[in-house]
């Protein structure tokens, strides 16, 4: 079952990659589902063996992550806001 958890994380990650695609075209929609199958796989991704799809889905998950959570909670509390 952890061999599997590692290709299941990366295939997670190329799903959540084009659902992102599609938000910077201008499709919201697919933000919220693009976050949720990033964070499955960031979390199938640390139980999983190491080899070489266990880094892809950490990476490539941990990236869309900071990208779309991280990034605009730190701009939106320090950058945006008005006294």
């Amino acid at each position: 079952m952890k061999s599997k958890l590692g290709g299941f994380s990366t295939i997670l990650f190329f799903v959540g990659l084009v659902s992102y695609i599609a938000v910077l075209f201008g499709n919201d929609n697919f933000l919220l589902f693009g976050v949720i199958l990033s964070a499955i796989g960031f979390v199938s991704a640390l139980f999983a063996e190491k080899e070489v799809y266990k880094k892809i889905g950490l990476v490539g998950n941990g990236i869309i992550l900071f990208i779309s959570i991280v990034i605009p909670f730190i701009v939106t509390t320090f950058f945006w806001n008005k006294p």
